[in-house]
C-alpha cells in the first residue's frame, strides 16, 4: 500500500471562473479639441472666436538659492500647504536658532580646564615709564 505522494482530489478546491459579463456600450471619447498653426482652438461651437494658448509660467530660477534659504521661503509661502510649511520651518529651525547647551562635555570639560588654567598664568610684567623725563 502506498504512503506518500499526492492524492487526488486533496487539497483546497480550484476556484472556478466567472463568466465574463458584456459591458454596455462603451461612451465614446471626446475628440481633441481642433487647433490651427498658432495654437489657437478652431472649433465652429466654441462660442467666444479663437482662444490663445495658455503659456505656462516659467518656473523661478533656484540655481543661486542656498538650501536654508529655500527652506525658508517654503516657510513663509502661504500658498503651499500647512504640512510642507511645518516640515521646512522644522528642518530650517537648527540652522536658525541653534540649541544654547550644543556642546559636549569634553567641549565643558575644556572650556572649565583653561578657565581655571588662567587663575595660575604668570603675572604680567611691570610696565616701564619715564618719570620726570628721565628713562627708568
Amino acid at each position: 500500500m502506498p504512503r506518500g505522494g499526492a492524492r487526488p482530489g486533496a487539497g483546497r478546491p480550484k476556484k472556478q471562473p466567472e463568466e465574463v459579463k458584456p459591458s454596455k456600450k462603451a461612451a465614446p471619447k471626446a475628440a481633441p479639441p481642433q487647433v490651427d498653426a498658432n495654437g489657437y482652438k478652431d472649433d465652429p461651437k466654441w462660442p467666444f472666436g479663437k482662444q490663445p494658448p495658455a503659456e505656462p509660467e516659467p518656473p523661478p530660477d533656484l540655481s543661486d538659492l542656498m538650501p536654508l534659504d529655500y527652506l525658508l521661503e517654503v516657510m513663509r509661502d502661504h500658498t503651499e500647504e500647512r504640512g510642507r510649511r511645518m516640515q521646512a520651518a522644522t528642518l530650517a529651525a537648527p540652522y536658525c536658532h541653534p540649541k544654547k547647551g550644543e556642546a559636549g562635555k569634553k567641549e565643558e570639560k575644556n572650556a572649565a580646564a583653561k578657565k581655571i588654567a588662567s587663575r595660575f598664568a604668570p603675572a604680567a610684567p611691570p610696565k616701564l615709564v619715564a618719570a620726570n623725563g628721565q628713562k627708568v
